[in-house]
């Protein structure tokens, strides 16, 4: 699993070397936004229709700044025990479905390095990485 999380964290890093207080609050709103997806997996209507609201306010909101005012700190700490929990949670979630998590990881990241053109990430007006003309989505078939 590790491997994985390295490739993530290498397409993070080609895609936004030096990330900003912008960058910081798009990447919070897509974490959200995942989150919402799975709400929907669940029929959790009334979940989704709030987390969708929350991401769309970090996406397209400004900086962190912008969100919160500057007297707003944030618990790194505590930020970075609860990015480890969700982690954990999530691979617990998908053994308990018996799902192919490691498999299905690698594949994803196969899918978001083809969002770049010529090895630069595509940003939208708001800084959210799009998907390049050579995308090709995820194949998570035979891993769930």
């Amino acid at each position: 699993m590790t491997n994985h999380i390295n490739n993530t964290k290498s397409w993070f890093e080609a895609a936004v070397p030096n990330p900003t207080d912008k960058n910081r609050a798009v990447q919070i709103g897509c974490h959200f936004e995942e989150v919402c997806e799975m709400a929907e997996a669940l029929e959790e209507k009334d979940l989704a229709e709030i987390l969708k609201s929350v991401a769309t306010e970090y996406k397209e909101g400004g900086t962190l700044e912008d969100l919160f005012g500057n007297d707003h700190k944030i618990d790194r700490k505590s930020l970075l025990d609860a990015l480890c929990d969700q982690i954990v949670t999530a691979i617990g979630v998908a053994h308990m479905f018996g799902m192919n998590i490691e498999g299905a990881m690698a594949e994803v990241n196969r899918s978001n390095f083809s969002k770049f053109v010529d090895g630069k990430p595509v940003f939208n007006e708001h800084g959210k990485i799009m998907k390049g003309p050579n995308y090709t989505p995820p194949n998570l078939t035979g891993f769930y």
